[in-house]
């Protein structure tokens, strides 16, 4: 009995891990139609993201109060990945055939992957982030300033390229001061700010009135002086965030697996209840997928955003008629699928006290298969099927006999679960259920 118990304590821990991950595959695929194959990798970047912020901010501390804020760190890293992997690889394959974001999804894993194995030891491509979010702090900032719609689907790039040339010539200008030197000194500070701030305002009204017989609007020499005026003070802060603080750490190499931190309470000594050992992490993970399971109830159908998702997964045409934004509802559908990834990435490296490069892709094919067995689309059913596939994980295991059980062969009874799902009953355990999808 004991034996069984404890493969039950093991399922569970394993389901629950699955089921964080299953949720994002559904929620994309109820709003939007789409298996979002690269979602592992969201998954594996959650758990870089808590290493990066344990590394930068406590590295060598053992306190459980780091782990809320390496959560949050997780959350930035896989929501940031996630929203831009939706609007620059998905949003415009989004009327294209239903191959094409398939490809791109495989694509997206694949890259995704190398550029952790490549570059998590090489801090220097932060630099090339920051100019990127200087240059969209600076066009927010700008349009804020100016009262027209910049959306406009004919001549959007043309109404937006004052904003958008303020900024990148500000941000141009930083960059050729540090060419010239990669001092923090004051004087180049102030040159990189008040000289980003001018000559961004000079390229941002030139620009204008280059596309000023394309564009729709006006932009005025305020707006476009405020866009460049932030753009140079976030590149600046940039650089100083660089040189101060993410410079100075010894970032270990992602070829290898990297040890990840232990924390009191959530890690250490197990804990043993009769003849069964239950893992301190476990005990989180199930935890973790308890508290978010209530909390994605609560948004989907006591919120606004949540009803939202809800209409847009029946409908989006009808949603989109009646004052939804439905862009903005998918955008965050992958935010949300993200959050459960992230944490379930932090859970990861909590129970197996190391992460790799090459975690999310195993671990996102398991949930995908979990959340086919719940009933793709249905968020419940990710969460059911995530369950089911870690409980029978552990049971075949330990109960099935002969050279086909152990360890071993516990990936393939998941995917055979997967075929005969697929084969007898392709709607899953509670059935792609269309007025729940979201």
């Amino acid at each position: 009995m004991d034996q069984f118990l404890q493969q039950l304590v093991n399922g569970l821990t394993l389901g629950s891990l699955y089921a964080l991950i299953a949720v994002g595959y559904t929620v994309v695929y109820g709003i939007v139609q789409l298996i979002n194959f690269a979602h592992g990798e969201v998954f594996m970047i959650g758990a870089f993201g808590a290493l990066t912020t344990y590394l930068l901010f406590f590295n060598g501390e053992t306190s459980v109060w780091i782990l809320p804020v390496m959560i949050v760190g997780a959350m930035l890293a896989s929501v940031s990945t996630a929203v831009l992997m939706e609007r620059v690889a998905y949003r415009p394959l989004r009327n294209a055939p239903r191959l094409a974001p398939l490809i791109t999804a495989i694509g997206i894993s694949v890259f995704l992957q190398e550029f952790i194995r490549l570059f998590y030891e090489r801090p220097a491509w932060t630099v090339v982030v920051f100019a990127g979010l200087a240059i969209a702090a600076g066009y927010v900032a700008g349009n804020r300033q100016t009262e027209a719609n910049l959306d406009h689907p004919v001549s959007k790039w043309h109404d937006r390229a004052p904003l958008l040339g303020g900024a990148a010539g500000a941000v141009a200008l930083w960059i050729v001061v540090l060419l010239i030197s990669t001092d923090l000194s004051a004087l180049y500070v102030v040159v990189a700010i008040v000289g980003g701030a001018l000559v961004g305002t000079a390229v941002g009204m030139t620009a204008g009135e280059a596309t000023k017989s394309h564009a729709r609007v006006r932009v005025g020499v305020r707006a476009v002086a405020v866009s460049a005026g932030v753009a140079a003070v976030t590149a600046e802060v940039g650089w100083i965030l660089f040189k101060v603080l993410i410079n100075k750490v010894e970032w270990p190499s992602a070829k290898a697996r990297i040890p990840f931190p232990q924390l009191d309470v959530v890690t250490g000594k197990a804990l043993q209840v009769g003849g069964v050992t239950i893992q301190r992490s476990a005990i989180f993970t199930v935890a973790a997928l308890a508290v978010c399971a209530v909390l994605l109830w609560f948004f989907i159908n006591r919120t606004r955003l949540g009803r939202g998702m809800q209409a847009v997964s029946q409908d989006p045409d009808t949603a989109r008629l009646m004052g939804i934004n439905v862009d903005r509802i998918i955008v965050v559908a992958f935010a949300l699928g993200a959050v459960l990834a992230s944490i379930a990435g932090v859970s990861q490296g909590l129970q197996n006290n190391n992460i790799d490069f090459r975690m999310g892709f195993l671990a996102g094919l398991k949930a995908f298969t979990a959340a086919v067995l719940g009933g793709i689309g249905n968020v419940y059913g990710a969460v059911v099927g995530g369950l089911v596939l870690g409980v029978v994980e552990a049971m075949a295991t330990q109960y099935i006999p002969g050279q086909f059980g152990g360890s071993t062969w516990k990936d393939v009874w998941a995917f055979v679960i997967l075929i005969l799902v697929l084969v007898f009953r392709p709607q899953g355990l509670l059935g792609a259920r269309v007025v729940d999808r979201a």
